[in-house]
């Protein structure tokens, strides 16, 4: 996977200072992918449990994804909302981490609300494109927006997260040892497909660009 990533960071780089502000979070957003994964495997070759890295990724990722939704999102009160939420959402995470799950396991209650939210964020977007009366009188299609392509990328891959996060925990409290594993790793083959799929998606978005001159910020 981490592989994919990479390979998918290349284009977002090299036309990194050309990109518009979402299209930045969005590049933001992979190269964490690319340093997580990379953390997630050196830790693992070292026999070191790296369940607090998965939370500590899974906060700094909605923080990134709630700054690309502050930035495309239009209503005020939406972008009121997300402005605050990242703030209740580390308070919940806090606890989740030092009491409700523990450092040692993986952070369920507070990955699969962070997935609610941002699967929320996908569909308040989504709405907004179809009701986006400018993109309608300058007759431009939706699946020519750069952002329509990011947006569908991350929300597959959170619908997907969402149900991983809440059976995560639920398969290897309830499961015989015997099953565990297989149940665990289908669950996981599951969600590395769709995170293939959410990079190529990013991917077409990123070629959905104009060049515009080199952007100021």
């Amino acid at each position: 996977m981490m592989g994919i990533e990479a390979l998918i960071l290349i284009p977002f780089l090299l036309k990194f200072r050309t990109l518009d502000a979402a299209s930045k979070w969005m590049c933001y957003y992979i190269i964490s992918s690319v340093v997580f994964a990379s953390g997630s495997a050196i830790t693992a070759n070292m026999g070191i449990n790296n369940m607090w890295l998965f939370s500590l990724m899974n906060f700094l990722q909605f923080g990134i994804l709630s700054c690309f939704y502050w930035t495309v999102i239009k209503h005020p009160t939406a972008k009121m909302i997300i402005t605050y939420l990242p703030v209740l959402v580390l308070m919940l995470c806090i606890a989740d981490f030092l009491k409700f799950e523990g450092i040692q396991h993986y952070n369920s209650i507070s990955a699969g609300l962070k997935s609610a939210i941002i699967i929320a964020y996908g569909v308040i977007f989504f709405l907004q494109l179809l009701t986006d009366k400018e993109l309608v009188e300058n007759a431009i299609y939706i699946n020519t927006l750069p952002v329509f392509w990011y947006n569908s990328g991350i929300f597959i891959y959170f619908c997907s997260s969402f149900l991983f996060s809440i059976s995560f925990n639920l398969i290897q409290a309830l499961e015989p040892e015997a099953t565990r594993w297989s149940k665990v790793s289908t669950v996981i083959s599951i969600s590395y497909i769709v995170a293939i799929i959410t990079m190529f998606l990013l991917y077409i978005g990123l070629t959905k660009t104009k060049r515009l001159g080199y952007a100021d910020n």
